[in-house]
């Protein structure tokens, strides 16, 4: 039993990471129609200088997911702005922010050693479940993502700039007639993403540790998320990364640690195959014009 609830802890925690990265993900897609492949980076940018920014804790956290809203809104303006008034495809504007995800690493590298961080827990101390010891910034992590998660939903399905948001995904020059600011409201768009981002590094680093080199697994665990619940659903992220994380700890404890990255493309794989719109996917298409 005691196995069991240890995979259900590490399982959740995980789950927790991956769903604030896909919904990082839907939002950036539901809000301007393209995949932002350099969301891992923002990540591990943000949880690193979390780690490394003054004393820690709750202020630190404030300060870096600021930074974090800065940093999708660059990315935003850097790498797919420019791309969109030149009339870029999707593609290329999906390639661009991983570049921008690259030139963060090498910044990153530049700021800061090579070794991953772990700074001081934001909720101190554990809770004991039959022989199983359940760290509190565990807990929190959970708590954190399911509370994200109802924000980003009330914001896209009750507020005036979430319905703005869809609007400027659907059609942006309708939208633009009617009067909506569409360059702010990808702005905003790009800011909440940047900041749901950032708060998953944060909340990974005081767990296991943050550095450069969990970027790119994170981008690739979140955009299988995404995938799998159904790129464009923010309940479907959070369904998918549930998803991701159970086969994931399934994995590692009857297979091989060495084969849990593996396993998500091939997840994706059959995903993709089999239901391409995802679990929950199907009923929303994104327009770029």
């Amino acid at each position: 039993m005691d196995l069991y609830i240890q995979m259900a802890v590490g399982a959740s925690t995980n789950a927790a990471i991956y769903a604030l990265i896909a919904l990082s993900l839907v939002l950036v897609y539901r809000g301007s129609g393209v995949v932002n492949f350099g969301v891992g980076y923002i990540a591990a940018f943000g949880g690193i200088f979390f780690s490394n920014f003054g004393a820690g804790g709750w202020p630190a956290l404030v300060t870096s997911l600021a930074v974090g809203g800065l940093l999708g809104m660059a990315a935003y303006l850097l790498s797919v702005r420019i791309g969109e008034r030149s009339g870029a495809s999707t593609t290329f504007l999906a390639m661009a922010t991983l570049g921008f995800g690259l030139v963060l690493e090498y910044f990153a590298g530049k700021f800061w050693a090579k070794e991953g961080f772990s700074p001081k827990p934001l909720w101190r101390g554990s809770e004991h479940v039959g022989g199983v010891t359940i760290s509190h910034e565990r807990i929190l992590t959970v708590i954190a993502a399911a509370v994200c998660f109802l924000i980003v939903l009330a914001i896209l399905e009750k507020s005036m700039i979430g319905w703005a948001m869809e609007a400027v995904a659907y059609r942006r020059s309708t939208a633009a007639s009617y009067g909506v600011n569409t360059v702010g409201v990808t702005l905003v768009v790009w800011l909440l993403a940047g900041v749901i981002a950032t708060l998953a590094g944060s909340l990974l680093a005081p767990v296991t540790s943050i550095s450069r080199e969990v970027a790119l697994p994170l981008a690739i665990q979140g955009f299988a998320a995404a995938v799998v619940g159904g790129l464009g659903s923010v309940s479907g992220a959070v369904l998918g990364a549930i998803v991701v994380s159970v086969v994931q700890a399934l994995v590692v404890q009857y297979i091989s640690t060495s084969y849990a990255s593996a396993f998500a493309f091939i997840l994706l794989f059959v995903v993709l195959a089999l239901k391409p719109q995802g679990i929950m996917g199907g009923r929303r298409q994104v327009r770029h014009t």
